[in-house]
């Protein structure tokens, strides 16, 4: 969504990080520059240490504006199970990330830390308890499976491999002549019998499952 600048002269810390997001989308990681945020706005680069008191503090809002988009309760899944719901969220994250594939290495390396942050995870932590979740210190390390499986399937699907990552057929022929149990994972990638969704689906319900 192309960020709406404010009516008023003044800035606001919501059009700031709309507008970071969308810098971040056409110019990738590397090259973003706060000059190149304020000519973007087309205000002094000074006009953002206003709201921010440093790229790092900018970067720390835009991911959490990234989780904000993402992980939004689905009307239709109210009804359902804590799981089907957390799938829904998880598949969300994905969708939203797929968009913004430039922000992979932002998230990834941006843990947790504004307090809005922690009351979203509040937030769905209370409503998936209404659902049956048994909330307690250790989920910590759940949200952190979900999350991180989710990024790295999508650091999957998104970035393409450089300098190598390519398969050689006739290696992969001579694995499969040469070995049943390879012939039959290997055949399965190949032939993409099974969608991106369905395989990510299929990890995440792994991870459920398992957890007890």
């Amino acid at each position: 969504m192309k960020p709406v600048k404010p009516t008023k002269e003044t800035l606001s810390r919501a059009y700031i990080l709309q507008t970071a997001l969308d810098l971040l989308d056409q110019i990738s990681l590397q090259k973003f520059t706060m000059r190149k945020l304020g000519q973007k706005m087309k205000v002094s680069p000074m006009a953002v240490y206003r709201y921010f008191p440093n790229q790092g503090a900018l970067f720390d809002g835009v991911v959490e504006l990234i989780w904000k988009k993402a992980l939004v309760f689905n009307p239709s899944k109210v009804n359902d199970s804590w799981q089907v719901q957390v799938i829904a969220l998880m598949s969300q994250l994905r969708q939203t990330l797929l968009k913004h594939p430039h922000i992979l290495p932002l998230i990834s390396t941006h843990p947790i830390v504004t307090k809005s942050e922690f009351m979203l995870v509040e937030e769905i932590l209370t409503k998936l308890k209404t659902k049956g979740m048994n909330v307690r210190p250790t989920t910590v390390f759940l949200i952190n499976s979900l999350t991180v499986y989710t990024l790295g399937f999508v650091w999957a699907e998104a970035i393409e491999p450089k300098d190598g990552g390519k398969t050689d057929p006739k290696v992969m022929k001579e694995l499969q002549d040469n070995s049943d149990l390879l012939s039959g994972l290997l055949q399965v990638l190949q032939t993409e019998q099974y969608t991106a969704d369905q395989q990510f689906l299929m990890g995440l319900k792994a991870i459920l499952n398992g957890w007890k």
